[in-house]
């Protein structure tokens, strides 16, 4: 068990009592029922073309594979495990070879097609993330690194690994590099954009100040005449004339994200989130035209020009091609071609009817909850949130922070709405009683401080937003009785580090919408991962993984428990709240909390979810990689 340990509180009003207390086992753990892996994929982060074969690379599976995709037969020819990170973002070939870059921790593998075989090169330093690997016309590879934002220089004949240091001065993020046929290297950064020339031991910043706001160069492409980089979160790209820098145009694509980009005899191919579709820039012309969209609302790991054929990689696990004479395009699922598939980090959970739900990237698994049988769909990015009204599923969907609607009757996902103004990761979901809406807590985009509370409206299918209810801090947790939503903040920003320094409790009048009050009972706490309200009682999980109990007539904490395990969330259930940790699934008494089941070590990519089947009470959460249900009755 996690050890005890004592916060300092600081009531808003009142007297703290607070004695943590360890963790009881009941008597007996509730046996689960185990409905399978919660959600199967092959989801790609890393793509490079050699000739007529694509190299893929998978993203948060364990092992993570290399692929090798033939266009011809377009099929999975090859494939072989890589014995460190959970993915790979970064792939390019040189001499034959295929290099990949990691994450979490940024090694270097090498792959050789003839042998079907793979050695690990080594770590860049002690970076976590691999971003981009880019081949020099010499053999020479260059990477960008988070978070360190470097730059490194590798020989894979020694394999020796140079150090060139940060890319621009306090970017934290070298998202994107190209090697132009001289041998010029170019970086994007972030979470600050710049664009940054390496040529020799020179280092300067090339990127038109009109674009300095963004958050992210997010992929750049160099030949021997032009640079073009695209953007986040303005869908822009930028043309630059690599003889005369300030000569440059900006185009937009009205999109969010220009995320893959390639430069080609006088053209220039782009994709674009979250709309994911695929553009013709011609550069004579100064002519933007849109191609296609082949998976509509998917990202985009790679483009190339292959003959007639503009091929591209879809993130949820896909390879399209769109023929240039006829405009039609061919998808190819990899896992039918052959692609090996296991299960990934889930996102969420959630129930509606006889099924539970799984989010993952770009798709949502369905399980029967009596058999576990089910089937999967696609979606336009990460449920982090579900939440179940009626007989629909609304969804809370990361990136660029959107509400989805599930249709079970069409087994479709559809976008309702954005949250919009600099939202970009939702935190927190629920419905409003009474009031046919919903509640959604976000963080800013990448690169600042903050986070909003969205209200939207099923009928109307509007979203008002509230910005910076609490200073620099995320909503991280919410709850709402019939006249009030209660929210949680987290100090915590994406590529930034934090500024405030302690985490709030504010109360939101629904009706005058406008904040009641607000309290700090946790010094120096640095967020809330969910929060319960159930009549006078606000229940919450803190980061410092703190089961608390308030009484909100009096804004005291009147008691408070040690919790095992990375927290994540409450319900209620037949007038008794229970939670989700890592590890647990627990009940909490007049006496503190019980362990209901015990070693779940689920495999989560946010914090854990617990949900609930109001139809059964039957709870739902992962055991490892599977989703399990549990009977607290059974107990």
């Amino acid at each position: 068990m996690h050890r005890r340990h004592f916060l300092s509180l600081a009531a808003g009003t009142g007297a703290v009592v607070a004695l943590p207390a360890p963790l009881r086992a009941l008597a007996a753990d509730c046996p689960p029922a185990d409905l399978g892996p919660g959600i199967v994929s092959a989801p790609i982060t890393g793509a490079a073309q050699d000739g007529n074969d694509l190299y893929l690379v998978t993203r948060g599976l364990q092992p993570a594979v290399v692929a090798r995709f033939d266009l011809s037969s377009r099929t999975v020819t090859a494939h072989q495990t890589l014995s460190t990170g959970t993915g790979g973002w970064a792939a390019t070939v040189s001499g034959g070879k295929v290099y990949v870059g990691m994450y979490s921790v940024a090694d270097i593998h090498e792959y050789d097609p003839a042998t079907n075989t793979t050695r690990r090169l080594g770590r860049l330093g002690s970076e976590q993330f691999a971003f981009d690997l880019a081949t020099a016309p010499d053999g020479t590879l260059y990477a960008g690194t988070y978070p360190g934002g470097k730059l490194y220089r590798i020989d894979p004949a020694g394999p020796t690994f140079t150090d060139l240091g940060q890319a621009a001065a306090g970017q934290t993020y070298v998202r994107c590099v190209a090697v132009a046929p001289d041998g010029v290297v170019y970086a994007g950064t972030g979470a600050r954009a710049r664009l940054v020339v390496l040529d020799g031991t020179t280092k300067s910043e090339i990127l038109p100040t009109e674009l300095h706001t963004e958050s992210f160069v997010y992929d750049v492409a160099a030949d021997a005449d032009w640079i073009a980089a695209g953007t986040e979160p303005s869908g822009k790209f930028v043309l630059i004339d690599r003889r005369e820098p300030a000569s440059y145009r900006i185009v937009d694509t009205g999109d969010r994200t220009v995320d893959m980009l390639q430069l080609n005899d006088g053209e220039v191919l782009l994709t674009s989130r979250t709309s994911g579709s695929l553009y013709r820039y011609d550069i004579a012309a100064a002519t933007l035209t849109k191609l296609a969209a082949p998976t509509p609302y998917d990202e985009t790991r790679g483009v190339f020009a292959v003959g007639d054929q503009i091929v591209g990689v879809a993130g949820s696990g896909s390879v399209w091609s769109v023929d240039r004479a006829t405009g039609r395009t061919t998808i190819t699922d990899l896992q039918a071609a052959g692609m090996p598939a296991a299960p990934e980090p889930a996102q969420s959970v959630s129930v509606l009817g006889r099924d539970a739900f799984v989010g993952g990237n770009f798709g949502l698994q369905a399980h029967d909850t009596s058999t576990g049988a089910g089937f999967k769909v696609h979606m336009g990015g990460e449920a982090k949130r579900a939440v179940a009204v009626g007989d629909q599923l609304y969804l809370a969907t990361y990136p660029g922070a959107f509400v989805d609607l599930y249709d079970p009757g069409r087994r479709e996902v559809t976008r309702l709405a954005a949250i919009g103004g600099n939202e970009d990761r939702p935190r927190a979901m629920v419905e409003l009683p009474g009031r046919h809406a919903l509640a959604i807590g976000t963080r800013a985009q990448y690169g600042h401080t903050g986070g909003s509370l969205a209200l939207f409206d099923l009928g109307t299918r509007e979203v008002v937003r509230y910005d910076a209810l609490v200073p620099d801090q995320a909503i991280s947790a919410v709850t709402a009785d019939d006249t009030t939503a209660y929210l949680g903040s987290e100090i915590y920003a994406d590529g930034v580090p934090p500024v405030a320094k302690e985490a709030q409790l504010v109360a939101f009048d629904l009706t005058a919408r406008q904040v009641r009050w607000r309290w700090t009972p946790f010094a120096g706490l640095d967020g809330y991962t969910d929060l319960l309200v159930h009549g006078d009682t606000l229940y919450g999980l803190t980061r410092s993984r703190i089961l608390f109990v308030a009484d909100l007539r009096t804004r005291t904490i009147v008691r408070s428990y040690p919790v095992d395990g990375a927290v994540g969330e409450l319900v209620l259930r037949r007038g008794v709240v229970f939670g989700a940790t890592a590890t647990q699934v627990f009940r909490l008494d007049d006496t503190g909390p019980s362990t209901v089941v015990g070693g779940l070590n689920g495999y989560w990519y946010n914090e854990p979810q617990l949900a609930l089947d109001r139809r059964t009470g039957d709870l739902l959460t992962l055991r490892g990689n599977n989703l399990v249900r549990i009977d607290p009755d059974g107990c």
